[in-house]
């Protein structure tokens, strides 16, 4: 029996049960095998982060730049957790595996070890070492990672809109704590070369002033296609930084951010023409030392930048205004068409005198090539004949016919290169999208001046997107204050000053609402509205779909209809009370004549009441007549509105419950969106009746708070009656 021992008990076997019916390699093939731990399911899949930062041998500081920077963020394992641990932060295991092989990891341990060297000679009291050491810091850029992050520049604009709004955080944050100057100072450069490119080109489209700032839009074209982009501007006040806010988080997104935003810039501004980034300070002039040319004077930059504008935004449209006027000159198509057709005519010239004598197969060539020019160049008139000398009586008739040719040819490509798109000032306009030329022309030939109070950051951005000129209290500013081209003043106080009275009388003064209105509306809207210490209509967001919330604001449907040139009945609270009066008088005296009239007149006037009376009699029978077939339709229409409901509750009960739950909750939500849309209504007949006024020029809301107070006195009064007081007494003290 083998090993088997007498009076023990048999081992069970490791293999299949006999009553399984199947050996052991079947039911291996069957049944599978027993997985090993950590190779298979969400516990090889999911991470935690403890587990990768031993497997990256970093720390968690670096660790958390290097997933900011990479793109990599804690996933969600769907169903149950790994392990069992909820709660835990889990990373993908191809993230990790990407982290592994950045070339940022390597310099990240570069620099630790760079910086253990400086501790130490810092210890040992070696400051010059360290000063030395520090000079020899590891370096790395992020351009690899932009480019992998994003490889087509549509994705790159699509992903522009958190990258705008904290670059237009840091550039207002105070330079405290963590936020260094230089980081203000670069967030100011960004956002300033932005807001010039989006000028330029015309590509703003709505804007709006909220509580937390200004809201942004812009259409940026790209390979055919417009990619929206939106971002917030925080109001230009003193910011307070709050102590809970982790800025080593937030620097490493902004240093992303910037090399994204330094590569977008870079392509949009190659696509006009100019070299990115702008310089920075004045050249010399080309008889200089250096030969270089002056292409930015000090006058058109921020003082930071060595300059003497008072804004970066000013500084960088200037420095790209002459950046444009510097590339437009001797690089345009017509300067090259001019000089190949130049050339052409020298060596015209020259083969004539060197020989006369042509074949005609040539002189055939020359011909039809001539009569193909004369043919493109219809519109323009050709020279006059007599600049053609009397001495070439000799010459052919197909020589005579070639010297014509080339000055209308010539003045057809100056007048191209005359009617470039530049404006009196010199300002190139470089927009080709056909809806950005028409927003362009809405502000044309306006010219806004800002006054001091006004912020002058995103209306200054959006007044030259929309083709207006725009001038501000300043040195630098291009519009002086007194100047009789000003069309809109734009002031931010409940009252004109009175030094305002010695200016020109042909401006407008408006407040800064308007602007933005009229850009969001596409159309310029009235100033009686948005005078200086009016009541301003509200401030619409362009964002809202009316037709899909099933309510239409009142002031939009106003501008609709002066869109569609129809006539508004703005008639104001005291001209209504003035005609009401007027109208009582005339009843009065009425009345008083008709007391001194001679009974002649008085028979006549009575003849012609009865008159009046028979036909109101006439009309009440016609009324009547209306108000029966009123209710005769209002009898169809509940007729078929209870036949529609019975049709849709039989509907409802054929159908199966999941349909019906289903259906349940649909029905629910547009409940609900009704519900609101009731509600607004409601309250705009409320405002509505509250703004309504009486014959004694009394709002209801008024009459209602008289008749409460009326009713409150009459009941005290029959309380006093009975003895008792409803007045509250004074507690002694």
């Amino acid at each position: 029996m083998g090993n088997r021992v007498k009076g023990r008990q048999k081992k069970k076997s490791i293999k299949a049960a006999v009553h399984s019916g199947m050996a052991t390699h079947r039911k291996l093939s069957r049944m599978g095998k027993n997985r090993k731990k950590d190779h298979a399911g969400l516990d090889a899949t999911f991470i935690g982060r403890a587990r990768v930062l031993k497997k990256l041998q970093i720390s968690l500081k670096d660790f958390r730049r290097l997933c900011i920077l990479k793109g990599v963020y804690p996933r969600e394992p769907r169903g149950r957790a790994p392990r069992n641990k909820k709660g835990q932060v889990f990373y993908h295991i191809k993230d990790v595996k990407a982290l592994a092989h950045e070339p940022l990891l390597e310099k990240f341990r570069e620099f630790k070890t760079f910086m253990k060297k400086v501790r130490r000679s810092a210890n040992r009291n070696e400051k010059d070492e360290a000063r030395r050491k520090q000079l020899m810091a590891p370096k790395y850029t992020l351009h690899h990672l932009v480019r992998e992050r994003y490889p087509r520049f549509a994705d790159a604009l699509g992903d522009l809109d958190d990258a705008l709004c904290l670059v237009n955080l840091f550039a207002c944050l105070p330079s405290d704590g963590r936020i260094q100057a230089n980081i203000t100072r670069k967030a100011q450069v960004l956002a300033a070369s932005w807001g010039a490119y989006c000028a330029t080109t015309g590509s703003i489209v709505k804007s709006f002033i909220s509580v937390k700032g200004v809201y942004v839009e812009a259409d940026i074209m790209t390979s055919g296609q417009s990619v929206p982009v939106r971002w917030v501007t925080p109001h230009n006040f003193t910011q307070h930084v709050p102590e809970g806010v982790d800025f080593r988080v937030m620097l490493t997104f902004f240093e992303f951010y910037e090399t994204l935003l330094g590569f977008v810039l870079y392509k949009l501004y190659g696509e006009l023409g100019v070299r990115y980034p702008l310089p920075t300070v004045a050249t010399t002039d080309s008889n200089g030392s250096d030969g270089s040319s002056n292409i930015i004077s000090s006058a058109t930059l921020h003082p930071t930048l060595g300059g003497k504008a008072s804004s970066l935004l000013a500084a960088n449209l200037s420095a790209l205004q002459m950046a444009l006027n510097e590339a437009s000159k001797g690089n345009s198509a017509a300067d090259a068409v001019k000089d190949a057709v130049g050339k052409e005519e020298k060596s015209a010239e020259a083969t004539n005198q060197e020989d006369k004598k042509v074949t005609k197969a040539n002189k055939k060539k020359q011909k039809k090539l001539m009569q193909s020019i004369d043919e493109a160049l219809e519109g323009v008139k050709e020279d006059d004949d007599s600049d053609v000398s009397d001495n070439d009586d000799d010459m052919d008739q197909d020589d005579e016919e070639q010297a014509p040719i080339a000055a209308p040819l010539r003045e057809a490509l100056e007048a191209i290169d005359d009617n470039t798109d530049q404006n009196d000032e010199g300002i190139i306009q470089i927009i080709t999208d056909p809806e950005a030329q028409k927003r362009h022309q809405l502000f044309h030939n306006l010219t806004f001046f800002l006054s001091r109070e006004v912020p002058r950051g995103y209306l200054e951005l959006i007044i030259l997107s929309y083709g207006g000129r725009v001038g501000w209290e300043g040195q630098d500013s291009p519009v002086a204050m007194n100047d009789s081209t000003i069309t809109h003043h734009v002031i931010d106080r409940p009252k004109i000053l009175p030094s305002y009275a010695k200016l020109p009388k042909s401006r407008e003064y408006v407040q800064p609402q308007w602007i933005l209105d009229c850009a969001n509306f596409n159309f310029v809207l009235p100033i009686t509205k948005y005078a200086v210490g009016s009541e301003l209509p509200p401030h619409l967001s362009p964002w809202v779909d009316d037709k899909e919330e099933g309510y239409v604001p009142k002031y939009k449907e106003e501008v609709e209809r002066l869109r569609n040139g129809e006539m508004l009945d703005d008639v104001s609270d005291d001209e209504q009370r003035i005609e009401t009066e007027a109208n009582d008088g005339k009843n009065e005296s009425s009345s008083e004549s008709e007391k001194q009239e001679p009974p002649a007149k008085v028979l006549q006037k009575d003849s012609e009441v009865q008159e009046e009376d028979g036909r109101e009699e006439e009309g009440s029978e016609s009324s009547e007549e209306e108000e029966d077939d009123e209710k005769a339709e209002r009898k169809v229409l509940n007729k078929k509105r209870t036949e529609d409901e019975e049709a849709a509750h039989l509907a409802k009960a054929l159908m199966s419950k999941k349909a019906a739950r289903l259906y349940g909750r649909m029905q629910h939500g547009i409940a609900q969106k009704q519900a609101k849309v009731d509600n607004l209504h409601k309250k705009r007949r409320e405002i509505d009746s509250s703004r309504e006024k009486s014959k004694d020029g009394k709002t209801q809301l008024k009459q209602k708070v008289e008749r409460l107070k009326k009713e409150r006195q009459d009941k005290e009064s029959a309380y006093s009656e009975t003895g008792g007081s409803m007045k509250k007494k004074r507690r002694k003290r």
